[in-house]
């Protein structure tokens, strides 16, 4: 098993922790979570579809930053909006699919997947929705 250090905190080291019955990453310093690939799904409020891929597809607007993988030696992670028209931030590794969530991001993700469940769905979010849910190998 690997050591994997925060990637905010220069030199703190990230612990298990559970959040909603999965074990992630935890950095006791600054409250920040290391996801690995899948895992965003599963600590979230319930909801359809793959938040993790639409987490991914505004590469436009995407930042390379300062922040290193802690899996993937030497990987930036890469900046984007939690969903295109979301102002919530969140930052993953290209190269493993893992998410860094700052202290309280996953809150406010759980906030705005709430406020989802309000807005009627058209037939179009219906259709990628559907989409989402396809097994692509």
């Amino acid at each position: 098993m690997s050591i994997l250090k925060c990637p905010l905190c220069p030199g703190s080291i990230l612990v298990k922790h559970e959040v909603n019955g999965t074990i992630v990453d935890f950095c006791e310093s600054c409250g920040g979570i290391w996801l690995a690939k899948g895992e965003l799904n599963k600590i979230t409020h319930p909801h359809d579809g793959d938040i993790e891929f639409c987490s991914h597809e505004n590469k436009e607007n995407s930042v390379v930053t300062n922040r290193l993988c802690p899996v993937c030696d030497n990987k930036r992670l890469i900046q984007d909006n939690f969903i295109e028209y979301s102002d919530i931030k969140i930052e993953y590794c290209k190269c493993c699919g893992g998410i860094w969530l700052d202290k309280g991001e996953l809150d406010t993700i759980n906030k705005e997947i709430d406020s989802l469940k309000d807005i009627p769905e058209t037939f179009d979010h219906k259709l990628m929705v559907f989409l989402s849910k396809l097994p692509f190998n």
